[in-house]
């Protein structure tokens, strides 16, 4: 049990700087997958009981939407075909996973039960206060399940973009607002292409006005750059890559110390 909260640890570890030197907050939001497992490990005594269940669930999902995230440099989810009622069953699942989840690692007391299963302080409003988040986080699940659904199976496309312009901004387009990421915009035949990227993929390829990408076309019609590997892309990024190495491993050093006195010690 120490050590799969050691292992636990980490994982979160890696996630939180992942989504640091990303720019994805997307690697945060499924550490929440793996807090009933830490804490899980964290209560453990000899007399506590396991369920083998909730376990098997929060790993599986953080695998999941782990796939929907890893290894796109750039993508464009915004042109996948309407599936309303597919992603309404998958929303639906996943919230019951993940209501399930952690109202069993409230009743097994591995946290506190704040929305009160089985307990006299629990009340309709202190379950709509706790679900209502609960809610709005389980959409950012679902969409990650859905790009992983996307990426099951993908066409290959070449597309050579011009009059690049790249920009820093929100969603919307709007330079200050909330959720703010790093964008692409570039045209092919007359068709104007719009991709969000990650922090190191904006660095490597903000000087380019002409791209030449390897594009894969999910199965619901997302756009996904999954390769980037030229030589004078990498020697932009080489110095920050540097960098971040250093202080990742250094970071990873303090957190296994960290995690062999939390649990060994």
């Amino acid at each position: 049990m120490a050590w799969l909260g050691i292992i636990t640890l980490i994982t979160i570890y890696w996630c939180v700087f992942t989504s640091a030197t990303s720019g994805r907050l997307g690697w945060i939001a499924i550490c929440i997958w793996l807090i009933p497992i830490l804490a899980m490990t964290i209560t453990y005594e000899g007399d506590i009981s396991i369920n083998g269940l909730m376990v098997i669930i929060c790993i599986l999902m953080f695998w999941v939407c782990r796939r929907g995230l890893v290894d796109v440099k750039m993508w464009n989810t915004k042109v996948r075909k309407r599936h309303s009622i597919i992603f309404a069953m998958v929303y639906i699942i996943v919230f019951i996973m993940f209501l399930y989840s952690f109202a069993q690692a409230q009743l097994y007391g591995y946290i506190l039960n704040v929305q009160g299963w089985k307990s006299d302080h629990g009340s309709v409003w202190t379950m709509l206060l706790t679900i209502t988040p609960m809610l709005a986080l389980n959409w950012i699940f679902t969409q990650m399940v859905f790009t992983a659904m996307d990426r099951l199976y993908c066409k290959k496309k070449e597309l050579t973009l011009l009059s690049c312009q790249f920009y820093i901004a929100s969603e919307s387009g709007v330079e200050k607002g909330i959720g703010k990421g790093y964008f692409l915009e570039g045209i092919q035949n007359g068709i104007t292409y719009h991709f969000r990227m990650t922090r190191r993929t904006y660095f490597m390829l903000q000087q380019e006005s002409i791209l030449n990408l390897k594009a894969k076309i999910g199965v619901f019609g997302g756009l996904y750059i999954t390769q980037l590997d030229a030589a004078e892309f990498l020697k932009r990024i080489r110095r920050t890559d540097r960098r971040d190495a250093k202080l990742g491993i250094f970071g990873c050093i303090l957190v296994t110390a960290f995690g062999v006195w939390l649990f060994l010690v």
